[in-house]
Order: structure tokens, then C-alpha cells, then sequence
């Protein structure tokens, strides 16, 4: 990928969490927040023109990518959330906007519901305002984790969740390739724990009244994640809320639909930003 980023880590909660940043720092901060499973490197075809107007961190979840893994597991909302918290304490971060996929998207309007004046702006894509046990994910949490024998194994093998997607096979294999690491035999592990899976249910619904700020919630057209009739739920539950659908997409919009993604996210940012002048 172009315009490569600068690799940080920083220290928040005991836990080594690691960072990508683009961007001039004099620019408004965006964060980005990955789904579960994934990575920071899943915004690499993304952020450099997002970063022609912010500085943009994308965030290693903790357990995921190069950020530490927990022992015993701590993987539920409240840990991420306190982790967002931190990192934007920590890097003396005012008022950034914030933009989520599936885990990800969770994650920052669970951050909305604290923020309790009009300060921030968010996006979050696909994904609705309850988490609920999902038996897929205890069965695979519970199966021993994928050993890739060699990289061209990983580029075979290799799936997102949900698989389905319409992202390019050059995308994918970018991917894939910044979702392992390879150990001392030259063998290939996730680097994503698998603990991570799973968490306890978690309901928004009754707090999303309370978010003040601006938010765009979307969806892909082929989402099984999120629903039309949710979307426009969501869209009417938030004060200064919108929703859109993005054509051609399913859960992984901003990998199935790149450019449609930008035009949609950064008119998003640059009406709010004029909004708040």
C-alpha cells in the first residue's frame, strides 16, 4: 500500500496497545477502530485520503494485531472502551472523531453514550446497538487456532468474518498477509486471540437518546449484520443522527466499496466540521 504509516505503541491500562498514524499532527485527530478478529492494517487503502484533512490513528484493539493479548482473557466492551478512553487521554487527543466497523463501531458509540455534551463526531458502519452470544463464535473460539504451513497458505486459506465480500483478491491477500506473524519455524499464526471471540451481551438500545453528538451510521446493501429496518431505526434513536446505505456492499463496506465509503465518510466529516464552526 501508498503512503505507509508511522508504527507507534503506547502504554494504557497495563497493556502495550499499538497504533498506525498518518497525517500532520496540527490536523484534527480521527481515530479508527477495527471489527473483531481484524487489525489496524485493515484501514491501510483508506486512510491515506483520509488523512489529507486529520490526523488519523488507527488502533490495535487489545488482543488483536500488535497489541498486547490479555491473561486471563479481559475482552469485554468496558475493557475497549477504557482502552479508547486511555489512548485518548494519554495523547492529549481533543474532541476526535471516530470511525468504527462491526466490533469496532460497538466499541465508539458505547464511547458516544459517555460523552455527555456535543463534542466528537462519529461514524459507525454496520452494526446495530445490541451484542448477543453468537454460537459460531464460541465454537470457533473453541477450536485450536490455524497453523499456516507457508505464506502462500495463508493467502489460500485465509477468511474474513463474515467471509463474504466483494473486496479485491490485491486487498485480501494485504490483508491476510498483515493478519499473522510467523514463528520460529517458519510456520504462521493469527495474531488475533481467539479468547477475543467472545463477550458478554451488550445492550445501547436505552442509552441512544442520550448521544448528543453527530453521528452517520452505515450499512452495506448485502449486510446480514444490519438490517435496513435498524438502520433507520438508528438513524431516528440518535438526536443528530443519519443513516446511509452504501450499494454493492455487504458487512465489510469499506473493504467492498472503497471509494463510495470515502465519498460518504468524508462529506460526513466535512459538513459536521462546517457545522461546528
Amino acid at each position: 500500500m501508498r503512503h505507509a504509516p508511522t508504527s507507534r505503541f503506547i502504554r494504557v491500562n497495563g497493556l502495550a496497545l499499538h497504533y498506525l498514524e498518518w497525517g500532520k499532527v496540527r490536523n484534527p485527530v480521527l481515530i479508527l477502530l477495527h471489527g473483531g478478529s481484524a487489525h489496524a492494517h485493515w484501514w491501510d487503502h483508506v486512510a491515506p485520503a483520509l488523512a489529507r484533512t486529520h490526523r488519523v490513528l488507527a488502533l490495535d484493539l487489545r488482543g488483536h494485531g500488535e497489541s498486547a493479548w490479555v491473561h486471563p482473557p479481559a475482552y469485554e466492551i468496558t475493557d475497549y472502551v477504557a482502552d479508547l478512553e486511555g489512548v485518548i487521554t494519554t495523547l492529549e487527543l481533543d474532541t476526535p472523531a471516530l470511525i468504527g466497523h462491526s466490533l469496532g463501531g460497538f466499541v465508539a458509540l458505547c464511547y458516544a453514550t459517555t460523552v455527555t455534551v456535543n463534542r466528537g463526531v462519529f461514524v459507525i458502519v454496520d452494526i446495530g446497538p445490541r451484542l448477543r452470544p453468537s454460537r459460531t463464535m464460541r465454537l470457533l473460539r473453541s477450536l485450536p487456532p490455524p497453523v499456516y504451513s507457508t505464506e502462500a497458505d495463508v493467502y489460500t486459506r485465509f477468511r474474513l468474518l463474515p467471509a463474504e465480500t466483494r473486496a479485491t483478491p490485491k486487498l485480501l491477500r494485504y490483508i491476510a498477509r498483515h493478519s499473522v506473524r510467523p514463528d520460529h519455524t517458519g510456520r504462521f499464526h493469527l495474531k488475533s486471540d481467539r479468547a477475543a471471540m467472545v463477550r458478554q451481551p451488550y445492550d445501547l438500545e436505552p442509552q441512544l437518546a442520550r448521544i448528543a453528538c453527530p453521528i452517520l451510521f452505515i450499512r452495506g446493501q448485502y449486510s446480514k449484520t444490519l438490517s435496513a429496518e435498524r438502520l433507520a431505526h438508528l438513524a431516528h434513536a440518535c438526536p443528530q443522527a443519519t443513516g446511509i446505505e452504501i450499494p454493492q456492499a455487504g458487512h465489510h463496506v469499506f473493504l467492498d466499496q472503497p471509494a463510495t465509503f470515502l465519498d460518504t465518510v468524508t462529506t460526513f466529516l466535512h459538513e459536521t466540521s462546517k457545522a461546528s464552526v
